[in-house]
């Protein structure tokens, strides 16, 4: 005597059931959607590589990866807590708090500093002819610019809301420019 065939029906799902899964895998995508992202990198300066951290109304109650780091995003009513862990090390995490506001602000990370840092709105751009430099401003997003040809670079300041980051992306692949660096907010020098 043979082994009895199986037969195949096809299954036909109730409205609710359909609800239901529809439901479940919505669960489970947003799920695997919320757990870790991988950030981009920009150079502050050859020796610096600094995670670029997208804003806060879009990375809220987050977490990030790259390279050697984790970073975490929680968002509270007026401020917001930025966590950096170095992975496979026991120390604790790098801790940093930005009040909320509208303004943008334009945060990163700096892996070999182990700091969060704010960027000014302005980027360090090395040209290969800085007779170039108005017709770059004109083509892109820059408010303004001006060369400092002796120094070896000219500085482009952009609006508020774009951020300098994304901005380098776009001078990379441009032919007049050679290198282009983010710039980093300095604290106030206080006298001694």
């Amino acid at each position: 005597m043979g082994t009895p065939k199986q037969m195949i029906r096809p299954v036909t799902l109730t409205v609710q059931q359909r609800t239901f899964l529809g439901i479940v895998t919505v669960i489970i995508a947003g799920t695997v959607w919320a757990q870790d992202k991988t950030l981009e990198s920009v150079s502050l300066e050859p020796e610096h590589n600094l995670l670029v951290l997208p804003d806060v109304a879009k990375a809220s109650d987050s977490s990030f990866e790259l390279e050697d780091f984790q970073i975490k995003i929680e968002s509270a009513t007026d401020k917001v807590k930025y966590e950096a862990w170095e992975l496979e090390t026991t120390d604790g995490p790098i801790v940093h708090w930005e009040s909320k506001s509208d303004e943008p602000v334009h945060l990163v990370f700096d892996t070999k500093d182990k700091k969060f840092r704010r960027l000014v709105n302005k980027v360090r751009v090395v040209l290969s002819n800085y007779s170039e430099l108005e017709t770059l401003i004109e083509e892109t997003d820059a408010k303004r610019g001006k060369a400092y040809s002796k120094l070896g670079y000219a500085v482009l300041e952009l609006p508020l809301d774009k951020h300098p980051a994304e901005f380098v992306k776009v001078l990379e692949n441009r032919a007049e420019v050679q290198s282009v660096f983010v710039m980093i907010e300095q604290p106030p020098e206080i006298p001694l």
